[in-house]
């Protein structure tokens, strides 16, 4: 009996370990289901499809080697869609999106930053010259950039707008000239080349034919001082009849040459003198001759801009001296002073032929002998 007793108590504690181990059981069960639901929901939230109202603005544009053109474009907003610098139209819309929650985050702050641009290429294959209804929703929806992301457009307001498309068509020769603001300047010039293709809208081309327009070239920098044969690179203006249109050539070579300008006499010119305020009234103007109060120059220019200021008089140039404090110092001698020449408003490349005119001249205080 004793002996029963011994290993009857021996055998008690068994049950309790196996509890213990029960326990911790479903303690790491009831662990891994709670992971596993969190996760389930982070996933869930993750992969929920939400809507965001973003205010864009998206280009239209057609493809660079499409043949289609965008003359005009009609968002509906009652104001000329403006052409943007890339040659696109920008068009602004509310837009619903839907995508995932984080997906939508990335989309707006990537539109916010300019990192993403949206745009939508008009092709050929849907279009066709002439004014076209585009659904925007459906032209978004295949833009490479939201479909990368797993972004699609819900709506969009404007639903449509009303694009009016030409097609490009090919003038094998159109003549260059120089633009108008720089033939003021006196010289000879010819273009290199004086001609070149240009593709232009189709809609021009019969007014193009019956009143042929040259495409004008703008020269990047106009020297100062011309030599014989000097070339200077000019810019292709992309534009005629106020349309937008595609030179062959960007730049061509302005070969420049000295032009002989008129010449006339103009004179005796009083010399007015220039004095800093503090010294006006207190200080007077001695000069080395009398006669250096007046002077006579020939001018050079062309003859339009001659007879403007010989029909004005001395009203349209004036001659002067500027004196500083500098030239108050007391002293027995004259200074050599240079002649400067202002031209009136209007006058344009008009200057003063031969050398520096020049005067001397001394200053005293008034008071002092």
């Amino acid at each position: 009996m004793v002996e029963e007793q011994i290993e009857s108590q021996a055998l008690e504690p068994a049950p309790k370990k196996k509890g213990a181990r029960k326990l911790v059981s479903m303690a790491s069960t009831f662990l891994t289901v709670a992971v596993l639901t969190c996760l389930l929901w982070i996933w869930a939230n993750q992969a929920e499809q939400l809507k965001e109202n973003v205010r864009v603005v998206f280009t239209v544009a057609t493809a660079a080697d499409s043949p289609l053109i965008i003359m005009s474009l009609d968002d509906g907003s009652g104001q000329e869609a403006k052409e943007s610098s890339g040659g696109g139209i920008k068009v602004e819309a509310e837009v619903i999106f839907k995508a995932t929650r984080s997906r939508l985050r990335e989309l707006q702050r990537d539109l916010k930053s300019g990192e993403l641009e949206l745009f939508v290429y008009l092709s050929e294959r849907v279009y066709l010259p002439g004014a076209q209804k585009i659904n925007v929703a459906d032209e978004l929806n295949t833009n490479d950039e939201l479909l990368d992301r797993g972004v699609l457009i819900d709506s969009v307001e404007p639903a449509e707008i009303v694009a009016v498309l030409d097609e490009w068509k090919r003038i094998e020769s159109v003549k260059l000239e120089l633009e108008k603001s720089t033939e003021a300047v006196t010289f000879e010039h010819y273009i290199d080349p004086a001609q070149m293709a240009v593709e232009v809208p189709a809609s021009l081309l019969d007014d193009l034919k019956i009143n042929p327009q040259a495409l004008t070239v703008k020269m990047t920098r106009i020297p100062e001082k011309i030599t014989p044969n000097m070339e200077v690179s000019a810019t292709v203006v992309n534009k005629l009849r106020n349309h937008t249109v595609r030179p062959e050539q960007s730049t061509v070579k302005v070969v420049l040459n000295p032009k002989e300008q008129d010449r006339e006499k103009s004179g005796p010119l009083q010399i007015y003198v220039s004095l800093p305020p503090d010294m006006i009234g207190s200080h007077v103007v001695e000069w080395e001759e009398e006669a250096n109060r007046m002077v006579e120059v020939e001018l050079i220019g062309p003859r339009a801009e001659l007879n403007k200021i010989k029909a004005a008089g001395k009203e349209n140039i004036m001659a002067f001296i500027v004196l500083g404090s500098t030239y108050a110092e007391e002293t027995e001698t004259y200074y050599t002073v240079p002649v400067q020449f202002r031209f009136g408003e209007g006058i344009h490349d008009v200057k003063v032929d031969g050398s520096a005119k020049t005067v001397k001249v001394r200053l005293r205080k008034i008071g002092e002998e």
